[in-house]
């Protein structure tokens, strides 16, 4: 709202400024007097830098903790998983550390890790963030939890000998490319009704069939795809 408003109350300030700005000469001219349009020029300029600056957007300060298997951090009470640095190739994400619900696999938090077979995900984890398991290329299963609501953009991108996904009923929405590359996959259960299609490259997947609600806004998008079966 400041930007539309700046620009006429400038431009107002800046008339009564050059009014009280000019005297009378001694033959009936007008001239400026130089004190008072410098204050008026002074003050135009520090009402434009007050009412049009806008100041960054404020980054939050991130506070890494370090464990044996796992970087982390707390967010709103709730632990983020931001690197997996485990040998394990079947992997179980803790419901708790430290006391506090492990509640997101954040970004790019196992990337390009080739030797994990299987990922264990607790019912805590309400979201998975953008690459968590980008190029796990040897990621054959993992669970989604009831309670996930949110898959990142390229969030399995990559992961090509996972065959089979359920997206839970909760999920509320998948992100641009979050399959793209998963050739392996064969079947992939959506159980939300309302869950809208955001180009997660499923069309590229030749061999995959899509099981969803009968009526439901996935059972739509995939039978226009061609690959839609009701479960």
């Amino acid at each position: 709202m400041k930007k539309h408003i700046i620009f006429p109350l400038i431009a107002a300030i800046s008339v009564i400024f050059a009014g009280c700005g000019k005297k009378v000469s001694n033959d009936g001219g007008i001239v400026a007097d130089p004190d008072t349009s410098s204050a008026a020029t002074t003050a135009s300029q520090e009402n434009i830098e007050d009412d049009t600056y806008v100041p960054l957007e404020t980054v939050r300060e991130r506070n890494i903790i370090s464990a044996e298997n796992f970087d982390y951090e707390v967010v709103d009470g709730g632990v983020t998983i931001t690197k997996y640095k485990g040998k394990d190739s079947d992997v179980v994400i803790p419901e708790e550390i430290d006391g506090k619900p492990v509640k997101e696999i954040g970004f790019y938090a196992f990337e390009a890790n080739g030797d994990i077979i299987s990922v264990s995900l607790p019912e805590s984890i309400t979201a998975i963030g953008e690459g968590a398991f980008l190029s796990c290329s040897a990621l054959q299963q993992i669970n989604l939890p009831t309670g996930l609501t949110e898959i990142g953009e390229g969030a399995f991108a990559g992961c090509a000998s996972i065959s089979e996904i359920t997206v839970p009923a909760a999920v509320q929405r998948i992100h641009e490319g979050a399959f793209a590359g998963c050739t392996g996959l064969k079947i992939l259960t959506v159980l939300s009704t309302e869950l809208k299609y955001e180009n997660w490259e499923l069309e590229q997947l030749q061999d995959l069939m899509i099981y969803a609600p009968e009526g439901s806004a996935a059972a739509e998008w995939a039978s226009a795809m061609g690959k839609y079966s009701v479960y």
